[in-house]
């Protein structure tokens, strides 16, 4: 059951007294001594009938004795006659009233001499907890392991954003999120450019969701892991007939400016006869100019080499958009230009089906790598169906969960339509600024404090929670692909290959000496 009113009453230790100058946004307390505090850590100032919540922002420790301008032995001498006055001063910030069991903006003035308390397990649950039906679980507090921590899924209509520099967490959050929204039934699109997702039916958690799980890949792909690591995976293909002028031109990687070669692709497309098919297309060469042949001979060379994407089926929409199915699109090892076609392809067809209302429920799309397909100023064809979606998506239904570990190399406006973001540890300048930039809610505060977050932890910020959170991401339930190399590990059993290489040479001269040879 969902705290209520009575988590007001309920309290933890008492930390000290509000001094000094208050308001209603700020306040600062007198630490009790022999307390232990940390930077963000939640308090509570409590009233019979409501309770203000706070965050405790920065911690000052200071003594009117022992000034810095005061040599060592002069320190030394106070410290060893134990003459020594600290007062810790913590600063917080309101982060609103609980009132009749309900989270409000807090407009209530803090005076001086009041009791300030570490916030109960019953008032922060009730925060950071949506109602079960809305919850996604996530983890818990950074440093309050008993205080559960869950986003609400709703909040999710607005889009989500995922940023950490490398090794931070975000593949790692991401799968969190994915395992949640199947248990919810959610349909789910992931694009895995390096195959970070493709190992999440395997292990024994992982063979709980195996059912909802469906992995594609084009014949294309190289597979960052084997079919045996994997397990069964669906072939995306293509029928060359279904393909209109425009398509054919982005598989043979004509860029949309190239209207010459496009103009090529479509005179080669009007003029095939019987089955429509790749071996009508090459033959339609002998059709057009022999300037015109010149000119595209190359691109023809290129679709020769990539014809196993082409088959006597295309994989449709119902083939990975299902309720309560998450369909991972395997895109390791394919040029970009590739990669960009089949998930705009993918992409639109869902987006089409949403608009038309030929599918009911909500359709949540994970973009890992997203500053690859939508890079500032981009115009390709999955560049503005993924700046669509970011605009209208949740009229219909469709909505983003955009993973980079650059923000600051991502469409803007892609970005700031991500009202809720999950950001872990990030120390480039650039990319810090790009996220000020991006979202009203991430504060100084918050900026200042992303780079010293450890692995795993992350700030959750937008429509999704109630207030700004500091989370420690919980375990998958799924196995991880796409980890850091164990450079150490590698580099032990490089090390055993090359002596046991080494024993069998010096076998084979001691065998030679022996018979003279």
């Amino acid at each position: 059951m969902k705290p209520g009113v009575r988590g007001v009453h309920e309290s933890g230790s008492e930390l000290g007294y509000t001094v000094g100058e208050n308001s209603s946004e700020y306040f600062q307390f007198v630490l009790k001594p022999g307390c232990n505090i940390r930077r963000w850590e939640y308090v509570e100032i409590s009233y019979p009938d409501h309770a203000i919540v706070g965050r405790v922002e920065r911690i000052i420790s200071r003594s009117d004795l022992l000034k810095d301008n005061l040599g060592y032995e002069g320190v030394e001498r106070y410290v060893e006659n134990h003459i020594n006055e600290i007062v810790d001063i913590c600063r917080g910030s309101t982060l609103g009233t609980i009132e009749n069991g309900k989270l409000t903006k807090s407009r209530y003035l803090i005076r001086p001499g009041t009791p300030v308390k570490r916030a109960g397990v019953a008032i922060l649950t009730g925060i950071f907890n949506p109602p079960e039906e809305s919850a996604l679980n996530i983890g818990t507090l950074v440093d309050r392991e008993d205080v559960p921590v869950s986003v609400n899924v709703n909040g999710l209509r607005r889009h989500l954003a995922i940023v950490a520099q490398t090794g931070a967490g975000k593949s790692h959050s991401a799968g969190v999120i994915m395992e949640e929204l199947i248990k919810k039934g959610a349909s789910v699109i992931v694009l895995d450019p390096h195959a970070d997702y493709v190992l999440m039916r395997q292990g024994e958690g992982g063979r709980s969701y195996s059912p909802f799980i469906k992995i594609f890949r084009t014949p294309l792909s190289t597979g960052r892991y084997s079919r045996d690591n994997v397990g069964i995976v669906e072939d995306f293909t293509l029928r060359f007939s279904d393909l209109e002028p425009d398509e054919i031109s982005d598989i043979m990687g004509i860029k949309e400016n190239w209207t010459n070669l496009r103009k090529i692709v479509e005179d080669m497309h009007s003029s095939m006869k019987g089955l429509k098919d790749l071996e009508d297309f090459m033959m339609s060469t002998e059709k057009i100019s022999p300037e015109d042949r010149k000119k595209i001979s190359a691109r023809i060379r290129f679709i020769k080499k990539i014809k196993s994407i082409f088959s006597t089926r295309t994989t449709g929409l119902k083939d990975y958009v299902s309720p309560g199915q998450l369909s991972i699109m395997d895109l390791s090892g394919m040029d970009q230009f590739l990669a960009n076609y089949f998930s705009y392809r993918v992409i639109n067809e869902i987006m089409e089906a949403k608009v038309s209302y030929d599918y009911e429920y909500p359709v949540f799309i994970f973009i890992e790598e997203a500053h690859n397909f939508i890079p500032p100023g981009s115009s390709t064809n999955i560049s503005q169906i993924i700046k669509r979606i970011a605009a209208e998506g949740r009229k219909f239904g469709v909505f983003l969960v955009v993973i980079t570990q650059r923000p600051g190399k991502i469409d803007q406006d892609v970005l700031s339509q991500c009202n809720s973001q999950i950001i872990l540890r990030v120390t480039n300048p650039l990319d810090k600024k790009a996220l000020m930039d991006s979202a009203e809610s991430i504060s100084d505060a918050i900026i200042e404090d992303l780079s010293s977050l450890e692995t795993g932890e992350a700030i959750l910020v937008g429509e999704f929670v109630r207030i700004p959170i500091i989370a420690k991401i919980r375990e998958r339930e799924t196995e991880e692909g796409g980890g850091d190399v164990d450079i150490a590990s590698l580099l032990s059993r490089a090390r055993d290959e090359r002596d046991r290489k080494n024993s069998i040479e010096a076998d084979r001269e001691r065998v030679k000496n022996i018979f003279g040879g």
